[in-house]
């Protein structure tokens, strides 16, 4: 069982501190920091993403066919969007907007990067429920996957839901 909720010094308040299974102690990173770092791997991700459906629309003719390049520019596309966040963090803990902002995933049990089952999971938790939200009720889909990421700014020690199925901490380095 982990102890980084456990309270540190100074009651059950934000500390802005955690403490690892290991007994160690951390300085989590602030949600604003998150949202920058998150800002800058959406615009990371999502240009290509704009840049592709632009071309795939441009290169439609008269009758709607597509050019024969679309499904594989389209397929490099999706690779490059699904990918992108937890490759990073399995390899390294930090995504390019993450070392911009200077923070980093770590586990919470030693503190080391939550390799790839703790970043899949991370990455999933946001966005599988989205999924399914958005085949029942499309309207509020993006809402369901934004309060996982907001759920953050209540926890004592900053985790979003994301972070608490995955047992991952977002330090400050």
């Amino acid at each position: 069982m982990s102890n980084h909720n456990q309270p540190l010094p100074g009651g059950g308040r934000r500390t802005g501190r955690a403490r690892l299974e290991t007994g160690e102690t951390v300085e989590l990173a602030r949600p604003l920091t998150r949202l920058g770092a998150r800002i800058i791997d959406g615009i990371i991700q999502y240009v290509p993403l704009a840049a592709f459906a632009i071309w795939a629309v441009a290169s439609m003719d008269f009758f709607g066919r597509r050019d024969p390049l679309a499904i594989p520019v389209a397929s490099l596309v999706a690779i490059w969007v699904i990918c992108y966040e937890f490759v990073q963090i399995a390899v390294w803990g930090q995504t390019i907007g993450k070392r911009m902002t200077r923070i980093k995933v770590i586990s919470a049990a030693h503190g080391g990067v939550p390799g790839w089952g703790g970043a899949i999971i991370r990455w999933i938790v946001p966005v599988l429920p989205g999924l399914i939200v958005a085949v029942l009720v499309p309207s509020i889909a993006s809402l369901v996957t934004l309060l996982c990421y907001v759920s953050l700014t209540w926890d004592r020690v900053f985790q979003g839901w994301h972070d608490k199925a995955a047992r991952t901490l977002v330090v400050r380095i």
